[in-house]
């Protein structure tokens, strides 16, 4: 038996036993997830109908991970051994984080932590991103970010994949395809790490048996968030060691469709000033399923766009296909304005939005700055000519055009405090609000602004904090909670 014949046989025999144990695994989490409350139910953004078990992801696992400690302890490659014991450690810790989460929902932010000492332990084993490369010959040695390039890459992937499983059978055979393109971009070089694939692919393709449309049964969050950072883990390992082509950027491209779903939901979200971590129904699928297209359709087109994106890589790797900047410029066109197409996000609005929500925030924490120091002035203030001195200085800062303060107290002439702009506006805006201060009623503040500027931003804080100083003062002279 020839050399390729034999490596032929192993990634065929490898792939085949974790094809087999996926088959024979992922039905058994059917009865178990019933049994333990971990399904889903068809409402709110679920786009499927009835209660389906959400377990496949132990199925994914075990189908990957048996053969792939089994190889382990055969191999005699101490570098490979070395990684890849690492990233099978990292991942099977965010597999049971996944994993808990399918029985009980865990916040967001506390996955991300999980996932971001996954990505360090990955770190630590030796897998990372050092040099930044690119098919033009130019690249960028890392140096001390290698850290956190490294560990925002697998963050980015694992979530980017986790945020696709939103149909059936789309994660899955993305996984696929990935893991196939990585495969073959190794023809010829480490054949540890094509197996790697090979076993991935293997266990997503007897999955994908049970989950392609319609699905009797999901992966779950321990099963996409597996196999994303799997992925994105491997993928590191592959770009040092395939051709000079095959840098970082190739698995960029690889990864391109879920990672441009995951930016436009942040963007969105962003946009909208709802949380990220949100779950929405705007995804890519989503608004091919609000189109008209059957779950099928959707999962067939969004895999014809992988293997054209797949096809490209390769033709890229090979020399076959040069891409100079006009060409990447153009393929980037071309996504945008078949995003604009899906009424994915209005860019003209989305971007005025975006230099608004800035600009708002930029004010809101100057506001912020000067109500603070108002409150460090006043409280500092021995008479009622500077506590009237540190208001105006508030007032002017706020851009208002005029206020007063007045007290329903005995020994205090009204107003106690009046401010003018002799700058009237054009469309005034005249607000009134009351003084409390440890509970009770003091007086109110009466303040015209310009309809359309933002000067009421912090509004509650500022009222607040007038409330608070005014009714100190009054306090200190007149004793009125004594």
């Amino acid at each position: 038996m020839t050399t390729n014949v034999r490596v032929i046989y192993y990634f065929i025999s490898y792939f085949s036993v974790a094809l087999i144990l996926a088959l024979i695994l992922v039905p058994l989490m059917r009865p178990l997830s019933f049994k333990v409350g971990a399904v889903d139910r068809g409402a709110g953004r679920r786009i499927h109908k009835g209660i389906i078990p959400r377990l496949g992801g132990i199925g994914i696992y075990i189908a990957f991970a048996l053969p792939m400690i089994f190889y382990l302890t055969r191999s005699l490659n101490n570098e490979f051994n070395n990684s890849m014991l690492g990233v099978l450690i990292a991942s099977t810790m965010v597999f049971l984080i996944g994993l808990y989460d399918d029985f009980r929902s865990v916040r967001v932010r506390y996955k991300l932590i999980g996932e971001i000492i996954a990505a360090g332990i990955v770190y630590a084993w030796g897998v990372k991103i050092t040099i930044l490369t690119n098919p033009f010959g130019t690249a960028f040695v890392l140096g001390w970010l290698s850290l956190p390039v490294t560990v925002l890459w697998i963050i980015i992937i694992t979530n980017a994949f986790n945020l696709i499983d939103g149909i059936d059978g789309l994660a899955a055979g993305t996984g696929i395809l990935i893991a196939a393109t990585l495969f073959f971009l190794l023809e010829g070089s480490d054949i540890h790490l094509r197996l790697t694939f090979a076993l991935l692919a293997g266990s997503l393709a007897g999955f994908l048996v049970y989950n392609f449309p319609p699905a009797s049964i999901f992966m779950g969050d321990s099963g996409s968030l597996f196999a994303g950072f799997l992925l994105a883990s491997v993928s590191i390992i592959s770009s040092h060691k395939a051709t000079a082509m095959a840098t970082m950027m190739i698995p960029v491209l690889a990864f391109s469709m879920p990672v441009i779903d995951m930016l436009y939901a942040v963007l969105r979200r962003y946009y909208r000033g709802i949380p990220l971590g949100e779950a929405d129904k705007e995804h890519i699928h989503h608004k091919l399923l609000d189109k008209g297209f059957s779950k099928k359709k959707v999962v067939l087109l969004l895999y014809s766009v992988n293997i054209i994106i797949m096809a490209c890589i390769l033709l890229i790797v090979t020399r076959q296909l040069n891409i100079e900047i006009l060409g990447l410029l153009f393929f980037v066109i071309l996504a945008a304005i078949g995003l604009r197409a899906f009424g994915y996000i209005e860019f003209i609005p989305a971007i005025r939005q975006t230099l608004k929500n800035h600009d708002i925030n930029r004010r809101r924490k100057f506001f912020a700055y000067v109500i603070n120091r108002f409150e460090q002035k006043a409280l500092k203030a021995g008479s009622l000519e500077e506590l009237r001195a540190h208001l105006k200085d508030l007032m002017i800062e706020y851009g208002f055009s005029s206020a007063e303060i007045h007290l329903q107290l005995p020994g205090f002439n009204n107003p106690f405090f009046y401010f003018k702009n002799y700058d009237i506006p054009e469309n005034p805006l005249a607000l009134n609000f009351p003084i409390l201060f440890e509970g009770k009623g003091l007086g109110t503040v009466s303040i015209v602004t310009e309809m359309e500027k933002s000067s009421l931003i912090c509004a509650s804080e500022l009222i607040n904090v007038i409330s608070e100083q005014v009714g100190r003062y009054a306090d200190r002279k007149s004793g009125i909670l004594r």
